[in-house]
């Protein structure tokens, strides 16, 4: 199973916008190009901080930089 980015551009545009942002959202995305889950519960050994949408959801939410405290 591969992931399919909903609005990839709109990452890019963050990424080149947040340079504090760059470095992790270029880990995430090497992260999904080799990974090959069978199904969505298994991201979540992966990412731990991912979280499925609703019982039988084929869709998942990732944490990709954690929290920014200042």
């Amino acid at each position: 199973m591969k992931v399919r980015l909903v609005k990839k551009k709109t990452l890019e545009n963050y990424a080149r916008d947040n340079a504090r942002s760059r470095s992790s959202l270029r880990i995430w995305l090497t992260n999904l190009k080799f990974a090959d889950w069978a199904e969505p519960g298994d991201m979540l050994a992966t990412f731990g901080s991912a979280d499925l949408l609703g019982k039988g959801s084929n869709r998942i939410v990732f944490d990709i930089g954690g929290t920014i405290t200042e």
